[in-house]
């Protein structure tokens, strides 16, 4: 089974086998950028740069401007999951570990998708870094790149595609 295949699970099962409760991002964008973009969205990233990868969700209503999204991401190797609390001084010893990570917040302007992380440690440089994404909507798909700024001038970059998760009519 591919790694992207054994998050998506482990989200899942995260998301599923206990009372998740997201937490509301500010969504910044025009009623119908909002409306086009309005569904259940997962995907998946990846950087060669820095070996990670994983999955994601993003929920994002008609009319509203929060939205809901996670990242599951697995670094080389693949630990149990750990929260990427940054302020917490025993996180540093599990940022090996796959890491839950919240989207903080997305902007959408004319089929452009654009959003940020959490702070959290990278487990390759033991720092706190921030990640930017960015993509195109077509439809029900997004591509796109993202870049981890990090300390000491570190700087890697990847790639995401989500898809839109459609509901079958009855």
């Amino acid at each position: 089974m591919s790694r992207s295949a054994l998050a998506t699970i482990a989200l899942a099962t995260l998301l599923g086998g206990c009372r998740y409760q997201p937490t509301p991002v500010p969504l910044q964008a025009e009623p119908a950028d909002i409306l086009a973009l309005a569904g259940t969205w997962e995907g998946t990233f990846q950087s060669a740069q820095s070996g990670r990868s994983g999955s994601f969700t993003l929920e994002v209503r008609a009319g509203k401007d929060t939205a809901f999204g996670d990242v599951v991401m697995i670094p080389h190797g693949g630990q149990a999951f750990t929260a990427a609390d940054v302020d917490s001084p025993a996180h540093v010893q599990h940022s090996p570990s796959p890491q839950v990570l919240r989207i903080t917040f997305v902007r959408v302007f004319g089929g452009m998708v654009e959003g940020t992380l959490e702070p959290y440690i990278a487990p390759d440089c033991q720092c706190v870094v921030t990640t930017v994404f960015q993509g195109i909507q077509n439809r029900n798909t997004v591509n796109g790149q993202y870049v981890t700024h990090g300390a000491i001038g570190l700087r890697q970059q990847g790639e995401w595609n989500a898809e839109r998760r459609l509901i079958a009519a009855k």
